[in-house]
């Protein structure tokens, strides 16, 4: 089971950045060409919140059944020392959350705003933000302490 959580989490990181750049994309064309907000935009900004929900949610399974969150935490005395034991313990999944909650408050306030060139720009903004939080907390193969994506 724990195999097959980490195929999926690393599997679905690629439809979340999908799904988070291509609202970026839409929402920076969306500004620059003054059109309306579409079915198509919120059909992007939808599937990259619902893709990172679910990332999130496998990977607060993987935290705490895995041996890489809660395990690290309960068995080693100074795991902090650690640089690869305080990353995914510690830094990993608090950033992870927040540039999650970021996606998820940005996809609210679209929903209420009326106008197409602020609903853009608050989608951009909260994306983005999101987007540069997740690809600094992502464990890169040529990261110190980090061999492999797996």
């Amino acid at each position: 089971m724990l195999t097959g959580l980490t195929h999926i989490h690393s599997s679905f990181r690629y439809l979340v950045l999908l799904f988070v750049i291509l609202t970026i994309v839409d929402s920076l064309i969306g500004m620059t060409s003054g059109k309306s907000y579409s079915k198509s935009s919120k059909l992007f900004a939808l599937m990259g919140l619902v893709f990172s929900h679910i990332q999130l949610l496998v990977g607060l399974a993987l935290y705490f059944i895995g041996d890489k969150g809660l395990k690290i935490i309960t068995s080693v005395d100074s795991f902090m020392s650690i640089a690869s034991a305080r990353f995914f313990a510690v830094e990993h999944i608090s950033m992870m959350i927040i540039a999650i909650a970021l996606i998820t408050v940005g996809y609210s306030k679209v929903k209420r705003l009326e106008e197409s060139a602020r609903k853009y720009k608050t989608q951009l903004i909260f994306y983005s933000i999101g987007l540069v939080l997740i690809f600094a907390m992502i464990p890169w193969p040529f990261m110190k302490d980090f061999g492999s994506w797996m």
